[in-house]
């Protein structure tokens, strides 16, 4: 994976080691400001510095029993993965 830039689209890879995900400043503001579809009200990134450690704090912030945000996009990934039958998960049967 290159490196991100500030107008780095977001980008997502795997290696033999890693998940690795990253966007640059401007793309992340952009979706931010433009996610309209997705609920959000309308917003305007005013100083890009504050915008970045606040959402790196949401996405680090744990629930009371140690989820993040970051956990719920992960489970919710799984979840798509097997009801679309995707190869190299199954799911458990419960003993």
């Amino acid at each position: 994976m290159t490196e991100a830039t500030k107008d780095s689209d977001l980008n997502i890879s795997a290696d033999a080691e890693a998940l690795l995900i990253s966007i640059g400043v401007d793309a992340l503001r952009q979706a931010c400001e433009t996610g309209r579809s997705y609920g959000l009200c309308a917003v305007k990134v005013t100083n890009e510095k504050a915008f970045l450690k606040g959402l790196v704090q949401q996405l680090k912030h744990e629930d009371e029993d140690g989820s993040t945000p970051v956990h719920h996009l992960f489970d919710q990934a799984v979840t798509q993965m097997l009801e679309d039958g995707d190869e190299g998960i199954e799911e458990e049967e419960d003993d």
